[in-house]
Formats: C-alpha cells, sequence, structure tokens
C-alpha cells in the first residue's frame, strides 16, 4: 500500500508526521505532492516541502499519483481540482473546511463569517470530479463565536481537520467506514470570483451586524486587513449602543461605524508594530 499526501500548511505536516511516528507507516510508502506556493520554508504555517525535504520523504508529481493501483491518496488543502478518471486508485479522499453540503470551493473562512453563520465544521469525504461533492464519511461541527475573525476560523479548521485525521486515519486504512451521499437541500458553492480580495469592498448601507461581519471576514494579518480610508483595521467590537444611523466617525484610535439600524462598531486602526500574531 502507498499513500500520498498532497497538500499544504499545518494540517498536511500534522498528518504526515503522524502516519511516519504514531502509525509507524514505512517511508518507503508513503510521499507527498505539494503546492505550486510552497517555498520549502516555514512561515506561519509549517512547509510541507521542508518537512518531506528534512524527514527523506519523496516528492512527486501529482502525475505519478495516476498509475499507481495501491494508493491511498488524501488532500489537504491542496490546490488542484482532481480529475478522478486520470487515477487508477479509488481510495482517494479530501478533508473540506467547512460543514457539508454547505460552502463547497472557496473562501470557508470568510464565506460563513460574512453571511452571520453560528456554525462551521471539517468534512472528510470521497473525492469525485465535483467540486467538495463526494459522499461525507465523517464530520466535525463547531461554532464561530461571535468575535471570530478569519483568522481565528481558519485555525478553528486546521484544529479541527487534525482531529478528523486522528479519529479517522486507521479506518481509511483498512477500508472500514460507511460513507453517506450528500443531500441537495442545504448545499452552497462557491467559486474564486465570489471575492476579489485584490479590491475589497464593503457595503455600510446594512445593518450593523452586517457590517460587523464584513470588516471581521478579512482580518487575517498574514493575508489582508481590512481598510477605511486606507487604514488598516486589526480589531471591530459590535456594541449595544446606538448612535447616528448610517455614520462613519474617525476616533483617535478607532473609527465609529453605524449601519441603518445604528448600533456603533469600533473598528480599531492597526499602528505599526502594534501586534504581534504569532
Amino acid at each position: 500500500m502507498k499513500f500520498c499526501i498532497a497538500g499544504k500548511n499545518n494540517i498536511a505536516v500534522n498528518a504526515l508526521d503522524y502516519l511516519i511516528n504514531e502509525l509507524h507507516f514505512s517511508k518507503e510508502n508513503i510521499f507527498v505532492v505539494i503546492n505550486k506556493t510552497d517555498s520549502g520554508v516555514n512561515l506561519w504555517q509549517k512547509s510541507l516541502k521542508k518537512y518531506a525535504l528534512d524527514n527523506n520523504i519523496k516528492i512527486k508529481t501529482l502525475e505519478d499519483c495516476y498509475d499507481i493501483k495501491d494508493l491511498i491518496f488524501l488532500s489537504l488543502e491542496f490546490d488542484r481540482i482532481i480529475k478522478t478518471e486520470f487515477f487508477k486508485t479509488k481510495k482517494m479522499y479530501n478533508i473540506h473546511f467547512s460543514l457539508l453540503p454547505a460552502y463547497k470551493g472557496m473562501y470557508t473562512s470568510a464565506l460563513p463569517i460574512i453571511n452571520g453563520e453560528k456554525y462551521s465544521g471539517v468534512t472528510l469525504h470521497k473525492i469525485d470530479n465535483g467540486i467538495d461533492t463526494g459522499d461525507i464519511i465523517d464530520q466535525i461541527k463547531f461554532e464561530i463565536d461571535l468575535n471570530d475573525t478569519a483568522r481565528d476560523l481558519y485555525l478553528k479548521y486546521i484544529e479541527n481537520s487534525f482531529i478528523l485525521f486522528q479519529k479517522n486515519i486507521k479506518n481509511i486504512l483498512e477500508g472500514n467506514f460507511i460513507s453517506t451521499s450528500q443531500q441537495a437541500i442545504g448545499s452552497s458553492y462557491y467559486s474564486k470570483k465570489a471575492i476579489d480580495y485584490s479590491n475589497l469592498k464593503f457595503d455600510y448601507k446594512k445593518t450593523s451586524f452586517e457590517i460587523y461581519n464584513q470588516l471581521r471576514a478579512f482580518i487575517f494579518p498574514e493575508y489582508q486587513l481590512p481598510t477605511i480610508d486606507n487604514e488598516e483595521i486589526f480589531k471591530v467590537e459590535l456594541t449595544n449602543t446606538k448612535g447616528d444611523f448610517c455614520n462613519i466617525i474617525k476616533k483617535e484610535s478607532f473609527y465609529e461605524i453605524t449601519g441603518i439600524d445604528g448600533y456603533i462598531i469600533k473598528a480599531f486602526i492597526k499602528r505599526q508594530k502594534q501586534h504581534n500574531y504569532n
């Protein structure tokens, strides 16, 4: 049996390390396919490429996987859409950062927050030729707290995905699991076009809760922060205090924003070297 982990970041590295050091899977029978953006350097997330090189794990291309019959293929934040007809194996799995069938596709750290969701989750499912449409093997559901930012939600995905992996990996290796098809009701999908991160715009003709959600959904310092008048916002607070309707006032260290219902949001301005997010 061969095992391939395709993907990036802590979830892929932690899963690979678990296979080797906890389940004692032979290094001769395991390899990785890395994402194009993996530089081989540990940044705020671990590099799968670096881990593989440091531990003598073979790095292959996706195309190398096609002709391996006795292969288990696991996608963990992998950056390519899989075409199952190219593979000889049928043992292909993915952990998706949402509570499927909702939020297939992209931007699962932002869109549930924008939409005011109270819950999200992680889903282990079979890979088919759709996008996150395969039969569900297992899920973990968790709360999205009212003060969670996109970064906070992403870290919950990483933590719970590894728990989901640990819970299911032996059954995956043994082929001892039950899967169920996804339902049509409650299913949703978002493509790369759903959000333009190069040109983030905010609709202030909304309730204060909706504006608050828009802002916290893009607080992810390693990638971007929302801006007001070209000033970066690193934290937001939604209060129960009312002010004028539909207003933005700059204070000394924050913007005071009100939506159509008048509740005050405090959007705190980032100052240079103000915060360490590690």
